[in-house]
C-alpha cells in the first residue's frame, strides 16, 4: 500500500470522536475565574480519534479552522471542533518526517510553522486531503539551550515565540524561558523569562513547566499551558493576570489554541485512552 493510501486507510478506519463521558463533561459552571477570559468549566469536550491518541499542539488558521498535529509523526489533522472528529489530514514529506514535534503555529498569510522539541522549525502550506507536502527546514539556536514545548506566532513582531519546557544551564532550571525567532534572522533571541514559582503559586500547583502557548488575537494575552501539574497561566506583558490549575480531567494539556469566536481550546494526550479536546467558552468583558 503506498503512504497515501495508508493515510486514507487510516483516516477512514477511525475518525470518528466521542463526546467525553458525563463525568469530564462539565456543564458551564456560573463561577468564574478572576481575571480570566474563559469559563471555569469547559462548555464542550471531546475524546479525539486514535491517531491524536498523543496530540502535541494546536493552531487556528486565519479563516478560522483548527489544526492538530501528533508528537512523534510529521501529520497534520483539521478538526471539526463542534463534532471533535477529523475533517482531513496531510503530511509533512513523501516519506513522512519524523521527530518529536512539539508545537504548531499559522500565519495570517496562512503559513504553516511547526517545530520539534531541539528548535528546528518546519515551514510549509496546507496540503490536500491524504496529501504530502513539501517542507523548508530552519535551525533556531536552540538545540542546546532548552526543551520547546511550544509555539505560536506574534504578528506585532512577524515572530514566532518558542516556549522552553526545561532549560539547559543549571542556573535557569526555575525560569520560564521564552523565545522569538524570525524568518530570516538567524538564531533565536531571548524574548521574556519568568519565575517558575510565580506562576506556579499564582495557579496552586507544584510546578509550571510550559507545554504550549498562544496568544490572544483580541488582547495580546499570552496563554501558558502546563501539562505536568495540568495548569493554565494568562499574562499581560510579563504580568500574571489569571492563573488556574486545570484539574484531574487535563491528565496531560499539550495543546492551546483560540478558536476563531475567542473561545479556549485544550488539547490532552489520551495515554493509555483517547486524547482530549475540550472547549472553554469566553466570557464577555
Amino acid at each position: 500500500m503506498t503512504i497515501r493510501g495508508a493515510l486514507a486507510a487510516a483516516l477512514l478506519a477511525c475518525a470518528c470522536a466521542q463526546p467525553a463521558p458525563p463525568a469530564e463533561a462539565q456543564a458551564q459552571g456560573a463561577d468564574s475565574v478572576e481575571g480570566s477570559l474563559f469559563a471555569a468549566a469547559p462548555a464542550q469536550q471531546w475524546r479525539l480519534p486514535d491517531q491524536l491518541r498523543e496530540v502535541s499542539g494546536l493552531a487556528v488558521a486565519p479563516d478560522g479552522r483548527l489544526f492538530a498535529h501528533n508528537d512523534e509523526r510529521a501529520v497534520i489533522y483539521q478538526l471539526d471542533v463542534n463534532e471533535g472528529r477529523i475533517v482531513k489530514t496531510f503530511a509533512l514529506g513523501e516519506t513522512i518526517a519524523a521527530g518529536d514535534f512539539e508545537g504548531l503555529a499559522i500565519t495570517p498569510s496562512g503559513q504553516f510553522w511547526l517545530t520539534t522539541s531541539q528548535g528546528e522549525l518546519r515551514r510549509f502550506t496546507e496540503g490536500e486531503d491524504g496529501g504530502h507536502v513539501a517542507f523548508a527546514t530552519f535551525d533556531t539556536g536552540l538545540r542546546n539551550v532548552c526543551e520547546i514545548e511550544g509555539l505560536a506566532y506574534l504578528a506585532a513582531e512577524d515572530s514566532l515565540i518558542l516556549a522552553c519546557k526545561r532549560n539547559e544551564a543549571r542556573d535557569m532550571r526555575d525560569t520560564i524561558s521564552l523565545y522569538a525567532w524570525r524568518d530570516g534572522a538567524g538564531v533565536a533571541r531571548p524574548w521574556r523569562r519568568l519565575a517558575e514559582t510565580e506562576l506556579a503559586s499564582a495557579a496552586g500547583v507544584e510546578r509550571f513547566r510550559p507545554s504550549s502557548l498562544d496568544i490572544d488575537p483580541a488582547t495580546g494575552r499570552l496563554l501558558l499551558l502546563s501539562a505536568r501539574d495540568g495548569a493554565l497561566a494568562e499574562l499581560d506583558g510579563g504580568r500574571v493576570v489569571s492563573a488556574r490549575a486545570l484539574g484531574p480531567q487535563h491528565a496531560q494539556a499539550e495543546g492551546a489554541a483560540i478558536l476563531a469566536d475567542g473561545a479556549l481550546a485544550i488539547a490532552d494526550e489520551g495515554g493509555d485512552g483517547r486524547a482530549l479536546l475540550s472547549i472553554y467558552s469566553r466570557i464577555p468583558q
